[in-house]
């Protein structure tokens, strides 16, 4: 068993009771359930993981939508990097300036750094999607999947985080798995 990345899509009103909102969306995947049809991906879910956070647009770090988890899988406290949160409305959510600091880190960075730097930091197009999504209509969609003819995960994750109205609230999830 592993532990990876996933992330979730949930309505606008999320925020108002996000662990209920979670645990409703990710209930379908979870292996330790007893729901039809069976589809186990998870047995344990945390929310975020340092290191793995959004950056937040410029002038709205103080919103109360965003989502900061004040501790991490272990119950250690968690410190928070200014600009950076777990999740919240996709419209805070600064996925252009992810991309270029990926973009920007990858090309000042020697192999032996390259080596030693998380794949996700350095390469853009892995700036904002995790190993899964899951969409707002409860797909699941692993990142060696062809969710649709014709495009790989990574494409699609991209395009449909990106085209998500501004108020859907998106977060991350560490899984084990």
């Amino acid at each position: 068993m592993a532990h990876e990345m996933i992330t979730v899509c949930l309505p606008p009103d999320a925020h108002r009771s996000l662990r209920a909102a979670i645990d409703e969306a990710m209930a379908p995947f979870d292996l330790n359930g007893d729901h039809e049809p069976y589809r186990g991906e998870w047995d344990r879910w945390w929310l975020g993981r340092p290191g793995e956070e959004f950056d937040v647009l410029p002038g709205h770090q103080a919103d109360p939508r965003l989502v900061r988890a004040p501790r991490d899988a272990y119950g250690e406290p968690r410190d928070g990097t200014p600009g950076r949160c777990d999740g919240g409305p996709r419209g805070l959510l600064d996925f252009p300036g992810m991309r270029t600091r990926a973009a920007r880190l990858a090309a000042r960075l020697d192999p032996y750094q390259a080596g030693r730097t998380p794949y996700r930091q350095r390469q853009p197009e892995w700036a904002i999607p995790t190993d899964h999504l899951l969409t707002l209509d409860g797909a699941w969609i692993h990142v060696t999947t062809t969710p649709q003819p014709g495009t790989v995960c990574l494409d699609f994750a991209n395009i449909y985080l990106d085209d998500l109205p501004p108020d859907i609230m998106i977060v991350r999830l560490r899984i084990h798995c």
